[in-house]
């Protein structure tokens, strides 16, 4: 049997955005997304990790999306000025921001302050971004 023991971080924000390609979500509509950040060590162990510092950075990058539409970089702007949208990196070739791409910004985001912060003992980094009380999106990373 694998043991772990896991540290889970929950945090909120609203945004908007739009599936290009979706006859039925292709309008700009908005979530109030629901994201949760775990980090497990392997077995019965102390996560010896700031946590308030982890927060607090994961925070920042919450807020930066807090109230912005979620562009993706292969999107034009649309008359969107700036500081009204957030840009992500496509994690598909059709270039949606839907919950998947933003769990993976965030992935790679958080793997970035934990190098950052040199943390590396954490054996398994996992994203979950729900955008509605039935859909949820993972990214993990171990």
């Amino acid at each position: 049997m694998v043991e772990n023991t896991c540290l889970s971080m929950r945090f909120m924000f609203s945004g908007a955005h739009r599936v290009r390609f979706s006859g039925v979500y292709g309008n700009v509509h908005g979530h109030n997304y629901d994201v949760t950040i775990r980090l497990c060590v392997d077995g019965r162990s102390m996560l010896v990790i700031d946590i308030d510092r982890v927060r607090q950075e994961v925070q920042g990058i919450i807020n930066s999306f807090e109230g912005k539409y979620i562009k993706s970089s292969k999107e034009e702007l649309q008359g969107l000025a700036p500081g009204e949208f957030v840009e992500i990196p496509p994690c598909m070739p059709e270039g949606a921001t839907g919950g998947e791409c933003v769990a993976w910004y965030f992935m790679d985001r958080i793997l970035e302050i934990l190098r950052r912060m040199g943390i590396n003992e954490t054996t398994e980094t996992q994203v979950i971004v729900c955008d509605s009380p039935i859909n949820c999106f993972e990214a993990r990373s171990s």
